[in-house]
């Protein structure tokens, strides 16, 4: 009997360890996983590794839900710096999208709505950067953040990196 005690603790101490690496694992790169009330929220921010000057490319955003309750008033901002501009915005079906360009960059705003448990949405972003010739390549931060119901500004953002080449 007392054999059973140490191997039943490894085996809740194995478990503790392997879903800390795995949430660990899953805020790794472009994206981030937050909980609120029976939810867990995951963003994430899938941009290609370079872009040519002048050329459009597609920036993902996703939005899963894996928890058991649903997140209700669900709404994405996306940041691109300049000069990076958004030419059309695709979203889920049940979703809708917007964008504004400035010279400061351009933003998304993605009506998610309500994310069900076990469900996800997507976003694809058209965006093309042009540079000035002879520019240097140019390293530049997408950020998306959710807000929703339960969840507050800055608690679930996510970010990828696109090197604009001339």
């Amino acid at each position: 009997m007392s054999s059973f005690v140490p191997r039943a603790s490894r085996t809740l101490l194995f478990s503790i360890v392997a879903v800390a690496l795995a949430l660990v694992g899953a805020c790794h790169g472009g994206n981030d996983v937050t909980g609120t009330g029976g939810s867990l929220v995951h963003i994430n921010v899938d941009a290609p590794d370079t872009a040519t000057s002048g050329q459009p490319f597609n920036v993902n955003l996703t939005t899963q839900n894996v928890g058991v309750s649903s997140v209700n008033n669900g709404v994405v901002t996306a940041t691109l710096p300049a000069p990076l501009s958004v030419t059309s915005v695709n979203a889920a079906s049940g979703t809708s999208a917007t964008f504004s360009n400035s010279s400061s960059g351009a933003t998304v705003t993605w009506q998610v709505g309500t994310l069900g448990a076990n469900s996800g949405d997507s976003l694809t972003v058209q965006t093309v950067g042009t540079l000035a010739p002879g520019s240097a390549n140019m390293p530049l931060a997408i950020q998306a953040q959710l807000t929703a119901t339960g969840i507050s500004p800055g608690e679930d953002v996510a970010t990828d990196s696109v090197t604009l080449m001339p």
